[in-house]
């Protein structure tokens, strides 16, 4: 796959969505870093990400190649940075099982109560909304949704 089409960050599921998925034991090469349009630590990160899935990496131009879980020093050194970046900005370390991210601040639990404060007579967008504590956006977008996920199962 050529680098002018396809991001790097964007390979493992532009290749998974034409049945190419990336697999344990396969490896990525990169042939010149100047293809790579994104930053150090962004590379880091998705390289620690394919490296932890099995995946080697392979840098043709400086010939070096880092094999993953294999407890090696440029895989240790990857690891290492990608750490010290998220502790330095604060970011919380995530299992890679975790769903990315925010929690949503309204749950499928409270449509029903959602859908009778609404049906109350008086009742507004902005004023249910200021009382489960989101914004009418929020709201707009979780009924929206909903509706939609309604229709589908009709």
């Amino acid at each position: 796959m050529d680098a002018g089409q396809v991001s790097f960050v964007d390979l493992p599921r532009k290749l998974a969505k034409e049945g190419h998925e990336l697999m344990r034991g396969d490896r990525i090469k990169v042939y010149d870093f100047t293809c790579l349009p994104l930053n150090t630590m962004t590379l880091v990160r998705m390289m620690v990400k394919v490296l932890k899935r099995g995946i080697a990496i392979e840098f043709c131009a400086p010939k070096i190649v880092i094999e993953p879980d294999d407890g090696g020093d440029m895989f240790r050194l990857v690891a290492a940075l990608d750490n010290h970046w998220r502790r330095v900005h604060g970011m919380k370390t995530h299992s890679s099982d975790s769903k990315p991210g925010r929690k949503p601040r309204l749950t499928q639990d409270q449509l029903p109560d959602i859908r009778n404060r609404l049906e109350a007579s008086g009742a507004t967008v902005a004023s249910v909304a200021k009382t489960l504590g989101v914004g009418r956006t929020t709201l707009f977008d979780f009924l929206q949704r909903h509706r939609e996920d309604a229709a589908l199962q009709s």
